[in-house]
């Protein structure tokens, strides 16, 4: 009897169960239910929104292709006249006219020559005429494929932010250069997208091929990037993504609106895209909408389902709160021992890893700075054993001050892990370069700071010469740098006047004097520009060994006689008359002939007596030969100029270095010279050196320099 109603207990208590497991059972239906009509219905919703948007920016980017295609049009019937391929003045006026047309919607535009130039620019802007624009992106594509280009956004000589059209120009089938026209970057857009009649709050913005934001309603968005504009988000570079591999659709991403206070926040929109191809390159429009105003027509059912929703959670939420509490004293209890027993386990796995682990690790008192412990590798990197670490502070091993160990110390207990160098004192003395691993540990009911450290002496060394290296680096480019700047300067300065007294020659066609004057005239300046040539394929020579050594015999005398005749002449055209000039073979005569490399001889003394010229203006130049006292044949170059500062006597054989003293004297040079006869001089074997005084202004007190250099040479001891 009692069985039997024990188990018809059991029954009871089974269907009453079962009754409570059906109504939230039922519950979750129908929500389940309601979710799926509403998920539809937004889907729908988004489809019809897609279009929607889809449209608008399919007739923005008509108008835009419209543009492009329009100006490019234009652009290729002006690059044909006469006048724009030939510059001549008539380019001016050409571009003058089209502008004034078309200045409502360009900023410029723009003749670029075959070398990347600005020959002339409208408006007119004198600064920037002359400009060499070859480093910009566009302008060097279009002199390599001689094909129509579309830039990104760059900052232009005129001084704005700026997109350009270049379109080749052709002198028959020679390239001539390009002609350009400059848009201002929001221009297009504000043209294109401002009027579209968006949803809503909604925004539309112009994106080029690189991200930039070309237009943006959004202040101070516009030239930016639009990862930039959005802090990186990662939903931003998700859509970014996207837009580079699908040529329209719609994500969900972020962007900047005006909110009710006047601050600019980011919110997640739809945003739909469409892109524009350019030839070279594309743009993306993007139409931006809050996701209230796409569902702005479903908002009341939405909130009914809220409401549903929410009276049914807590429904559910009390039915299985009620069942949970009677079993959550018990769980308490079993997780209360099975805590007790993962802590236990868990100090004791950490006490194995600590015990055996290679890494050298310290446990700290973060307090008193006591080492707790010290595991074996430990031992073995420190050099004291376990019990004598055990005794000591963590102060004894950090080389740093006390002030600057807490602050780290602090760091570490404001923050769960960090992790920072140190440089530590081993038992023998040494010092080593360290990287620790801080992390907080308890054990037991302490605080406890644990210490995982690797020795980085060699990274450290490493990181230093590579210091070093990139420093050495980025002073050769720099002096590159400067010697291609240099470079520019002394073969425009030549070039100029050749092209400039050319041009006079024809209109002094019937004038025989001035046309000998400007031939003259000619003459020196393409000297000017071949010795600059000569030098730079004599250190090019030099540096890659292809320099050969021709021995044959040289009498000193007819070598200083030459280079005597040639630098008369020489002190008329540099207008230094006033400067005695002397060389002679300081031995006898018998030993005036030698067996050596003429030619790089006479190079030799040409560069330096160059040198002595160039840096004296009053005084005297000398040059010649002597034997010193171990009877070895020296060569010497000597001036009263303005003198070497004594630390500079190094430097001044490297390439490109170049010193001038005077602020307000440019010496002009390509920086080679001393480069050239040092590379000279040690080819054919020899040295070279320098006895230098400064020249003092301030108390009359002259300078003056003297090159000595000495080479290997047999005396032919001939008369």
């Amino acid at each position: 009897m009692n069985q039997v109603k024990i188990g018809h207990c059991k029954m009871e208590k089974l269907k009453s169960l079962n009754r409570y497991l059906l109504m939230p059972a039922v519950l979750l239906i129908f929500s389940f239910t309601l979710y799926l009509v509403y998920d539809d219905i937004k889907v729908r919703t988004i489809h019809e929104f897609e279009n929607e948007q889809l449209i608008l920016a399919k007739t923005a980017s008509r108008g835009i292709s419209s543009f492009f295609d329009e100006y490019k049009s234009d652009l290729r019937f002006l690059s044909k006249f006469r006048g724009i391929i030939d510059l001549t003045d008539e380019c001016g006026k050409i571009m003058t006219d089209y502008y004034q047309e078309h200045k409502s919607i360009i900023a410029a535009v723009t003749r670029v020559d075959s070398h990347g130039v600005i020959f002339y620019t409208h408006p007119y802007n004198q600064s920037v005429i002359g400009s060499d624009i070859s480093y910009q992106k566009h302008v060097r594509q279009v002199i390599s494929t001689h094909q129509m280009v579309i830039s990104d956004v760059f900052m232009s000589a005129q001084g704005y932010l700026a997109i350009a059209i270049h379109v080749p120009v052709f002198n028959e089938k020679e390239y001539a250069g390009s002609l350009a026209i400059l848009i201002p970057i929001d221009r297009l857009g504000k043209l294109y997208l401002e009027k579209l009649k968006v949803k809503g709050s909604g925004d539309a913005w112009l994106l080029s091929e690189n991200g930039i934001e070309l237009y943006c309603p959004m202040k101070g968005h516009t030239g930016k990037s639009f990862l930039e504009n959005t802090h990186n988000d990662p939903r931003a570079i998700e859509l970014v993504e996207k837009i580079k591999t699908d040529t329209s659709g719609t994500a969900k991403s972020i962007h900047q609106e005006a909110s009710a206070n006047s601050k600019n926040r980011l919110n997640v929109k739809y945003i739909t895209f469409y892109r524009t191809p350019l030839g070279n390159t594309y743009w993306n429009i993007l139409i931006s909408c809050h996701e209230k105003d796409i569902y702005n027509a479903l908002s009341r059912l939405r909130n009914r389902l809220i409401v549903i929703f929410s009276l049914l959670i807590l429904i559910i939420s009390f039915y299985f709160y009620s069942l949970a509490r009677v079993r959550n004293v018990l769980r308490e209890e079993a997780k209360r021992k099975k805590a007790e027993k993962t802590l236990q386990e868990s100090e004791e796995k950490f006490r194995r890893l600590f015990e055996d682990h290679t890494a050298v690790k310290l446990l700290v008192d973060p307090v008193s700075g006591n080492i707790i412990d010290a595991n074996k590798s430990a031992a073995v990197y420190y050099g004291w054993n376990r019990d004598e670490l055990q005794r000591m502070k963590i102060d004894q091993i950090n080389t740093p001050s006390i002030e600057e160990l807490k602050k780290k110390m602090e760091k570490v207990f404001s923050e769960k892990r960090t992790q920072f160098e140190f440089r530590h004192r081993l038992k023998d003395g040494s010092v080593r370069d360290v990287e620790v691993f801080s992390s907080k540990i308890i054990i037991g009911s302490m605080d406890v700071l644990h210490l995982i450290i690797h020795d980085i002496t060699e990274r450290k060394r490493v990181e230093r010469e590579l210091i070093e290296a990139k420093e050495h680096a980025e002073e050769s480019d720099r002096l590159k740098t400067a010697f291609l700047q240099n470079m520019s300067h002394e073969i425009r300065t030549p070039m100029n006047a050749i092209v400039g007294f050319s041009s006079l020659m024809v209109n002094n066609y019937n004038n025989r004097e001035k046309l000998e004057q400007y031939a003259e005239i000619i003459n020196l300046r393409c000297n000017d520009l071949l010795e600059i040539i000569n030098d730079i394929l004599a250190i090019s020579k030099i540096e890659s060994g292809q320099l050969p050594v021709n021995e044959e015999e040289c009498n000193l005398n007819e070598l200083f006689n030459e280079l005597f005749v040639f630098f008369s002449e020489y002190q008329k055209r540099i207008n230094k008359q006033q400067i005695q000039f002397n060389l002679q073979a300081l031995c006898e005569p018998s030993a005036c002939t030698i067996r050596t490399d003429k030619v790089k001889l006479r190079q030799i003394f040409i560069n330096l007596i160059s040198n002595a010229f160039k840096f004296t203006h009053t005084g005297k130049v000398e040059g010649g030969c002597k034997f010193d006292h171990q009877q070895n044949l020296v060569f010497f170059v000597s001036d009263t100029g303005i003198g070497i500062p004594s630390d500079k006597h190094e430097v001044i054989f490297e390439r490109f270095v170049q010193l001038n003293h005077d602020e307000y004297i440019s010496y002009g040079g390509t920086g080679l010279g001393l480069s050239i006869v040092k590379g000279l001089v040690g080819i054919l074997g020899g040295r070279i050196w320098l006895e230098s005084e400064l020249e003092n202004l301030s108390d009359a007190k002259a300078g003056g320099t003297t090159f000595y250099f000495s080479i290997p040479c047999k005396i032919a001891h001939s008369v």
